[in-house]
C-alpha cells in the first residue's frame, strides 16, 4: 500500500494535485494502519492532542491518525514504510489551507532585486520572484509594474508562484534607474518590492556581486557550515580589477583579489562564538568602479535547536551551444545545510532539455547539470531545477536555480 493509497484510508476524502495530495481534513480515526511507520513529520507538533490536534505520528506502529481543522496553512513532508510487506518508502507532500477565518498574507523572495549591464549590450538574466502566501484562505495577486524596461512573465496567479523579472537595456542611457513590483490581493496589504538597474557606459568596469547577501547558521560548538558562493563579474566595460575584503574572525574567503569574473567561497566558524546573530559586510572594489557592499549574517543557536536548511552556490547556471553542434559540457552546483539537524533533499526539473545527477540526497552534495541542445532553435532557453527541502522542523519549500542556455548560429 502507498502512501496516497494510506491517507485515503485516513481522511473522508482527498483531490490528487501535481504533487503529493491536497486534504480537506475531518476529524476522524483509524485502525487499519498497524504496521505502517511514519519517520519524518515536520509539522511543529507531532505529538498527541486533544480537541483540534493537527498530525498524530509516532516513532513506532502507527495505530491511529487524528486530523483536526489547524487555524494557519500547515505544511507536511510524511514518509511512510510497509514493512509487513517489504514494499518500498513512499512519500507525500501534505498541504492544507484553511478556507476562512485566516486571511492571506502576501510573502515575497527576495525583498529586492539588482540588475546591471552595459549600455547597448546583453540583457542580463532573469531573476526569480518567489510569491507565496504565509496566511491562510486562498491567495490570488496581481503584480504590476510601469516602466517599458521592466516586465514579468506572470501578472497574476492564485496561491504560490515563481515569477521571472526581466531588464533589456534597450535605448537606456547610460545611469541608474529604480522602479518597484507591486503585488496585491484581496484581504491582504500589498507589497513593493524594489528594483534597481544600473546601464554603465561600455568603457567602464562595474562590480556586479551575487547573491547581494549571505546568510548562515549554526549551533553552538557545532559543525561549520557548508561555505556559499560569491560570485563576481564585470557588468560594464574595460578590464575589471578588483579586491575583496573582511576584517572579522569568524569570516574567511577563498580568495581576496582577482582581475575579471570569479566564483570566491565564503565561509564561516563557528570557533568560540556565543549564542546570538553576528553581522559583517564584504568589501569589493575596483579602480574606475563603484565598490559593492554585501552583507553577511550568522546566527548561532544552543545546542542543536536550528533546523537543516538547504544553501546553493553558485546560484544559477549559464550554457551556451550552436545550433546542430555538440551539447555543452555539464556544469555542477554545491547543496550544503547551512543549518543544523539532518537536511533530506532531491531534485525536479521545468524543462525536457535538462538532466542531473544526483536526484535526491541528504546533507551535503555536488550536483551535475546537462543540457540536450539538439532539439533546441536558435535563441535563449530558460529552465529552473528544483531543490526540495525537507527534514525534521522544516517546512518543504523549494530552492530554485535557473538555467540558461542560449543557442547561437
Amino acid at each position: 500500500m502507498n502512501l496516497v493509497r494510506m491517507i485515503a484510508i485516513v481522511l473522508t476524502f482527498w483531490s490528487a494535485t501535481a504533487w503529493g495530495a491536497t486534504l480537506t481534513w475531518t476529524a476522524n480515526s483509524e485502525t487499519d494502519l498497524a504496521g505502517y511507520r511514519v519517520y519524518s513529520c515536520t509539522v511543529a507538533n507531532c505529538s498527541p492532542t486533544s480537541g483540534n490536534a493537527m498530525l498524530l505520528a509516532t516513532l513506532g506502529p502507527v495505530t491511529s491518525f487524528n486530523f483536526g481543522t489547524p487555524a494557519t496553512t500547515q505544511y507536511y513532508f510524511v514518509t511512510a514504510f510497509d514493512f509487513q510487506n517489504a514494499e518500498s518508502p513512499s512519500s507525500s507532500l501534505v498541504t492544507y489551507t484553511p478556507s476562512s477565518g485566516v486571511p492571506p498574507i502576501i510573502g515575497v523572495s527576495p525583498t529586492s532585486f539588482t540588475f546591471a549591464a552595459t549600455q547597448g549590450g546583453a540583457n542580463p538574466a532573469y531573476q526569480p520572484l518567489n510569491i507565496t502566501n504565509a496566511g491562510g484562505g486562498t491567495l490570488s495577486w496581481t503584480a504590476s509594474e510601469n516602466t517599458g524596461w521592466l516586465s514579468l512573465s506572470q501578472t497574476s496567479g492564485s496561491g504560490n508562484a515563481a515569477v521571472r523579472v526581466n531588464v533589456t537595456t534597450g535605448g537606456l542611457v547610460a545611469g541608474t534607474y529604480s522602479v518597484s513590483i507591486v503585488i496585491s490581493a484581496s484581504g491582504a496589504a500589498s507589497v513593493t518590492v524594489p528594483v534597481t538597474f544600473t546601464v554603465t557606459n561600455a568603457s567602464v568596469p562595474v562590480i556586479q556581486a551575487s547573491p547581494m547577501s549571505f546568510t548562515f547558521a549554526a549551533a553552538q560548538g557545532g559543525s561549520n557550515p557548508g561555505y556559499q558562493t560569491l560570485t563576481i563579474t564585470n557588468a560594464g566595460g574595460g578590464t575589471l580589477n578588483w579586491t575583496a575584503s573582511e576584517n572579522t574572525g569568524w569570516l574567511s574567503l577563498s580568495q581576496n583579489s582577482g582581475s575579471g569574473n570569479a566564483s570566491v567561497r565564503v565561509n564561516v566558524s563557528t570557533g568560540t562564538l556565543a549564542v546570538g546573530t553576528y553581522t559583517h559586510s564584504i568589501i569589493i572594489a575596483a579602480t574606475g568602479a563603484s565598490s559593492v557592499t554585501v552583507p553577511v549574517t550568522f546566527t548561532i543557536t544552543a545546542g542543536s535547536s536550528l533546523p537543516p536548511a538547504a544553501g546553493v552556490s553558485p546560484t544559477s547556471l549559464s550554457f551556451t551551444a550552436r545550433r546542430g553542434g555538440s551539447n555543452p559540457a555539464p556544469r555542477s552546483f554545491n547543496i550544503s545545510n547551512i543549518g543544523g539537524g539532518i537536511l533530506l533533499w532531491y531534485l525536479n526539473d521545468t524543462a525536457s532539455w535538462i538532466s542531473f545527477s544526483p536526484g535526491d540526497g541528504n546533507q551535503n552534495g555536488v550536483v551535475t547539470v546537462s543540457v540536450a541542445t539538439g532539439a533546441l532553435a536558435v535563441g535563449t532557453h530558460r529552465g529552473e531545477i528544483r531543490i526540495w527541502q525537507y527534514g525534521d522542523g522544516v517546512i518543504p519549500t523549494a530552492v530554485i536555480v535557473p538555467i540558461t542556455v542560449t543557442i547561437t548560429q
